[in-house]
């Protein structure tokens, strides 16, 4: 009985998210989240992973759209984030407090793709009137992000043909891509993909598909 007592002890000191007890008003929903496990891989494997795979938040409407729980839940799902939450006070007090940005969003930021980062940062620039950081930001931007606004531009002047050519540059730039979250030039231009190679392979994908479903994809390139 002492043993079991002494188990059940060290089992409930254990906690799987380090989540702050006190965060419970303010994550609710976030203790019924059940992560589905992954037969083919351990820990060691997703620590092992060079980049991560995954990117949830692909624009800064998205970003915007996001609660202080949706927040919460797109962190701890993750496969890049390795720290905690801040509490709910915390949140508060940076929400009541003008100027003191949110630390969900100080904690999402860096991990996010890089396009929609640098677009949250050039607005930030913007709204406390420092032009010479907007025009830093601008100047470094990614030839994806450039593809990506003038596509916005398009839809906005109506140019849909320009739309579709642009996104589809932005999507194979982003291809290229072995890790979208972190800025253009800030690690070995070798781990990208080869433009040529990349559009050799996607051309012989194509191939396979029309041979696979035979007419059906006749006169489609």
């Amino acid at each position: 009985v002492e043993g079991q007592a002494r188990n059940q002890s060290a089992t409930e000191r254990v906690s799987p998210v380090r989540i702050p007890r006190s965060t419970a008003l303010l994550y609710d929903a976030l203790f019924t989240i059940q992560m589905p496990p992954d037969p083919e891989s351990n820990n060691n494997n997703r620590n092992a992973q060079v980049f991560p795979t995954d990117n949830p938040i692909k624009t800064l409407a998205e970003l915007d759209g996001l609660s202080n729980e949706d927040k919460a839940k797109t962190l701890i799902s993750m496969s890049n984030f390795q720290g905690s939450l801040p509490r709910p006070r915390v949140v508060r007090q940076a929400e009541a407090n003008k100027g003191t940005n949110n630390p969900l969003d100080e904690l999402l930021l860096p991990l996010i793709d890089e396009s929609v980062r640098r677009q949250y940062l050039i607005r930030d620039a913007e709204d406390g009137g420092d032009l010479d950081m907007v025009r830093e930001l601008r100047e470094k931007r990614s030839t994806r992000q450039i593809a990506q606004e003038a596509a916005e531009q398009a839809r906005a002047l109506g140019q849909e043909n320009d739309v579709q050519r642009l996104e589809e540059e932005a999507e194979f730039l982003e291809s290229l891509k072995a890790d979208v979250t972190q800025d253009e030039g800030s690690y070995s231009r070798f781990l990208d993909r080869d433009d040529w190679y990349e559009l050799e392979r996607q051309k012989h994908a194509k191939k396979l598909n029309k041979k696979k479903f035979g007419t059906l994809l006749d006169g489609i390139e």
